[in-house]
């Protein structure tokens, strides 16, 4: 899968339990406590200030996913 493609996935989450499934899908599996931690981070991230400060979608897409 390719950054903007996953950038858009994690952007549109609901769930940990949807981001739990796109991370077994990338073949990255996280365990729930992990995908609850980057789900609060992911939400952060869509926070204006947090753009500011340049935290994105798309970086920890790279921390985590290795993307």
């Amino acid at each position: 899968m390719d950054e903007k493609t996953l950038v858009e996935k994690l952007s549109n989450l609901e769930t940990i339990d949807q981001l739990v499934d796109l991370a077994k899908q990338i073949g990255k599996p996280l365990s729930y406590n992990d995908a609850d931690q980057l789900f609060g981070k992911i939400n952060q991230c869509k926070n204006d200030v947090a753009e500011l400060g340049g935290d994105t979608i798309a970086k920890l897409a790279k921390q985590v996913f290795g993307i």
